[in-house]
């Protein structure tokens, strides 16, 4: 886990949001909740963490930089230099990938916990016909 001095810069962030902390802190209360529901709530838990993760991905600098290497690529501007790079790096990778594509196969899809906090519905009983 983070040291909370990491904690307090990862958090800076939503000194300014309110309402994006308040959303935060009800995603992390289910989790925590999932976690304390022992191992069923904790394999919904683990699955609630790798959607957010995945989420997150579009707002790094990974998403940013495969962009551009896939622009250098298909308008052909891309170095040798920085084609061999790719490709020592790909390969380099290669094994993880397999490994992580067989663990989530293996694994059963869990349901999945909501980004927004749901509302309860009153239960509607069914309605009988008149005879």
């Amino acid at each position: 886990m983070l040291e909370p001095k990491d904690w307090t810069a990862i958090f800076e962030v939503f000194a300014k949001e309110p309402t994006l902390a308040l959303g935060l802190a009800f995603q992390l209360t289910a989790l925590k909740q999932s976690v304390q529901n022992g191992p069923e709530g904790i394999l919904d838990a683990l699955t609630g963490l790798d959607q957010a993760i995945e989420h997150l991905y579009p707002h790094t600098d990974f998403d940013r930089m495969g962009r551009c290497l896939y622009h250098l690529t298909i308008e052909s501007t891309i170095s040798g230099k920085q084609e061999d790079l790719i490709t020592a790096l790909k390969a380099s990778l290669q094994w993880k990938r397999k490994r992580i594509i067989k663990t989530n196969r293996i694994s059963k899809p869990k349901p999945q916990i909501s980004l927004v906090k749901s509302v309860e519905r009153p239960k509607v009983g069914k309605k009988r016909k008149v005879s």
